[in-house]
């Protein structure tokens, strides 16, 4: 995988195919591996961008981690890449780090998908971003990472696709991990979603219990003219769990305009 330096980090980069670009926004603890099946879906139509997020995969963690400093990465690297405006796919964390984006840089982005994400948690972000980091503290990340790949994904998935979330989320190390968990579960966005005037449309797994229908309800509730859909079968990460019912919800929409 390439490499691209920007804002004093060094990011691990996927690009493939060639057309309109399309920048995929991934959740934390993964990476741009997030999005294997989607690239591959994707990138006969457009030019798709999945980007690390600093600490993440290959991506290195100078300046630390705040879901604002990700956005200014990413627009960063949309500018080093000469492209735009990208439609952009945000899951779970991606969801605070695209409302960043479009406040840092509106003109960068031209369509939106918001999937199994929230606007603010309130107290019970905080609340969960502590029981996270005592997790971590007493069960060690290794063992965090597999808990939370067995209690995040569909029961019946390939094994394959827990020992790459469990993997993902250990490379990351404690330290890496509790502070990224930290400043996604205590971001509240719902005033920049409300100032979001671009297309967007919202999409959340039906069984989704980290981040439940009820938050990406009120996204839409939110975001001016934002469509909302539910994937049936599909809990936290609908784009692994249900790849097919992602992709009903999902292409129509990024074609459009």
């Amino acid at each position: 995988m390439p490499t691209i330096d920007v804002n004093g980090e060094r990011l691990g980069i996927e690009r493939a195919g060639s057309g309109e670009p399309l920048l995929l926004i991934h959740s934390l603890g993964t990476a741009g591996w997030l999005w294997r099946e989607q690239i591959r879906r994707w990138s006969p139509d457009y030019d798709v961008i999945a980007v690390d997020a600093r600490g993440h995969g290959r991506s290195t963690r100078n300046g630390g981690f705040t879901v604002r400093a990700v956005a200014e990465d990413l627009a960063a690297v949309l500018k080093a890449l000469d492209v735009g405006p990208a439609r952009v796919v945000a899951i779970s964390m991606g969801g605070p780090i695209a409302a960043h984006l479009t406040d840092i840089a509106p003109e960068a982005v031209s369509r939106l998908v918001i999937a199994d994400s929230f606007a603010t948690q309130g107290e019970a972000g905080g609340q969960r971003a502590e029981a996270i980091a005592k997790a971590v503290a007493e069960k060690g990340i290794e063992a965090f990472g597999r808990f939370y790949a067995e209690d995040t994904l569909l029961q019946g998935s390939d094994p394959a696709r827990f020992d790459e979330l469990a993997a993902s989320i250990a490379a990351m190390g404690p330290e890496a991990y509790v502070e990224a968990a930290r400043s996604v579960f205590t971001a509240d966005v719902v005033d920049l979603m409300k100032a979001i005037r671009v297309p967007t449309r919202v999409v959340v797994g039906d069984l989704d219990q980290r981040t439940p229908p009820k938050l990406s309800q009120e996204i839409a509730g939110l975001v001016p003219g934002a469509e909302y859909a539910e994937i049936a079968g599909a809990r936290h990460l609908a784009n692994l769990d249900r790849p097919d019912g992602f992709h009903a919800a999902v292409d129509a929409f990024l074609t459009g305009g």
